[in-house]
């Protein structure tokens, strides 16, 4: 059974109950940061992310679609609403194979660093879980820095 979740865009980023902006900075260009979030391994480092499958052929662009599989639990499909080639991407997760989301989206905002040699990649995740409120602001700080750990990982195919 595949639960549709509600259209969001941007401002979910203002209201979602829980929101995570996690910037790293990276020792590669930003096209090459670009070329890994678009590639078939991205996630491919995070136990949590057992399956990534590009629905849509390159090259990828707005309206794009992707498939994860999260702990081989729940199957959710994503629609990039946003695809600023070499700079920005966003998406909202569309459908989820069990009804635990109220809703997802993610942004990816690339910006060049020492002339271009280097990255800062911010990586913001806006959720609200289905039942459960948000979490108290004390435990942001932890959040960041767990999700900056996580998309950090990108380095490992760069």
């Amino acid at each position: 059974m595949t639960y549709t979740l509600p259209e969001i865009d941007d401002a979910w980023f203002e209201r979602a109950p829980l929101v995570v902006p996690a910037p790293v900075e990276l020792d590669a260009a930003p096209d090459r940061v670009w070329a890994a979030l678009g590639s078939d391994e991205m996630w491919s480092w995070a136990p949590i992310i057992d399956q990534v499958t590009w629905i849509t052929p390159r090259p990828h662009a707005a309206g794009a679609v992707r498939r994860l599989r999260l702990l081989k639990l729940n199957t959710i499909e994503e629609l990039f609403y946003r695809w600023d080639e070499g700079r920005r991407a966003t998406f909202r997760v569309v459908a989820q194979s069990r009804p635990m989301l109220e809703g997802l989206a993610e942004d990816f905002l690339l910006e060049p660093l020492d002339g271009g040699a280097r990255t800062r990649l911010t990586w913001t995740m806006a959720v609200g879980l289905r039942g459960v409120p948000a979490p108290p602001k004390a435990l942001v700080p932890a959040l960041v820095k767990a999700n900056a750990a996580a998309i950090g990982g990108i380095r490992t195919i760069l």
